[in-house]
């Protein structure tokens, strides 16, 4: 799943994750040389040094929650996750963040009973797609994709002025 990417990990991931990582032949690097960061708390001393760093700041890396890791291995597949749900940015964005959408995937998931990451299941095929019938191919909201109002006419990207943030009124 992970074949030849490299990936850093935060001293606040478990150890559970980055065998994971190695199992699904994933390479093991510093923070710098890294395709994938990943943390699980943005207050840890080693993450705020990445949050600090020239490279973040020139939005040269990204920091990940590791929580991706888990919902790749429960859907056996990196395709049918989609990674920018699990960005772990600063503590004020995730603030400011929280104030306009509510909580992020990652904290919704922690209300989940969490699974062992069971190292004989990585054995198993890793390119099997789910059903439209599994309960896990649907939305955080419930609703199945296969519900969904579909669009015959052509559809435009948004503005590429962005959108305006509603505390700051920046544009992003």
């Amino acid at each position: 799943m992970f074949a030849n990417k490299k990936a850093w990990f935060s001293s606040s991931v478990s150890k559970e994750h980055r065998d994971f990582w190695l199992w699904e032949c994933g390479i093991l690097t510093g923070w710098r040389t890294a395709d994938y960061l990943f943390s699980d708390d943005a207050t840890h001393p080693d993450t705020l040094s990445v949050f600090n760093s020239e490279a973040y700041l020139w939005d040269k890396v990204t920091v990940f929650h590791s929580l991706f890791l888990s919902a790749c291995e429960k859907r056996r597949s990196i395709k049918s996750v989609s990674i920018g749900h699990y960005v772990l940015p600063p503590v004020p964005v995730q603030d400011a963040v929280r104030n306009v959408i509510g909580r992020f995937i990652w904290e919704c998931e922690d209300d989940q009973p969490v699974r062992p990451v069971r190292k004989e299941s990585w054995t198993e095929p890793l390119h099997a797609f789910k059903s439209h019938d599994d309960p896990m191919n649907k939305t955080p909201t419930g609703i199945s994709t296969d519900k969904l109002q579909t669009y015959s006419r052509q559809t435009l990207d948004s503005d590429s002025s962005g959108f305006q943030c509603i505390q700051c009124k920046a544009y992003i």
